[in-house]
């Protein structure tokens, strides 16, 4: 390159690449970006755990309960549609002598007809029932097995909800 030339300045040669040749900038993530990432990532997991833990527990809970409260309705409901006293009960032996609600509970009529029984997983939440092992609805669908109300409190790790039956068999979720 001469500074006598009588090329124009941008047409001289500049380099191995000439004059336009434009060099690219690299584009990716380097491997000290993907380890921060990463490492934020771990944080973040290590955090949401423990939330996700409860989270199950509280649905374990959950359908428990509403398994029982879908059982007590329809036991409620089949006493004033037959005229007759129907039971829930503790346990699946078939006549009302089972005392673990944790084992599962079932729908009995007068004559000692099976109605529904329902298989309880005690994983899912441990079940107590604060007025003995049975439950009873007369033919006009008042509770008639106990008197005051009744609380069934069902419970896993930290979570405890309770399904409370008034005096006159009404359900109520708390």
């Amino acid at each position: 390159m001469s500074v006598y030339s009588d090329q124009p300045p941008s047409s001289q040669p500049r380099g191995f690449l000439g004059p336009r040749a434009a060099i690219k900038k690299a584009s990716g993530v380097t491997l000290i970006e993907l380890l921060i990432v990463l490492a934020i990532l771990a944080i973040l997991l290590l955090v949401a755990t423990p939330n996700y833990d409860s989270v199950i527990s509280g649905s374990k809970v959950d359908e428990a309960r509403l398994g029982l409260a879908t059982s007590l309705a329809l036991a409620r409901t089949e006493a004033i549609e037959r005229g007759e006293t129907i039971r829930l009960c503790a346990g699946n032996a078939g006549d009302c002598s089972g005392t673990d609600w944790n084992v599962g509970w079932e729908i009995l009529a007068a004559d000692d007809e099976v109605l529904q029984v329902v298989q309880h997983d005690n994983d899912d939440a441990t079940v107590t029932y604060d007025c003995g092992s049975f439950i009873s609805y007369s033919s006009t669908g008042l509770r008639e097995s106990s008197a005051g109300s009744c609380t069934y409190t069902f419970a896993r790790s930290t979570i405890s909800k309770t399904l409370m039956i008034n005096a006159t068999g009404r359900v109520r979720m708390n």
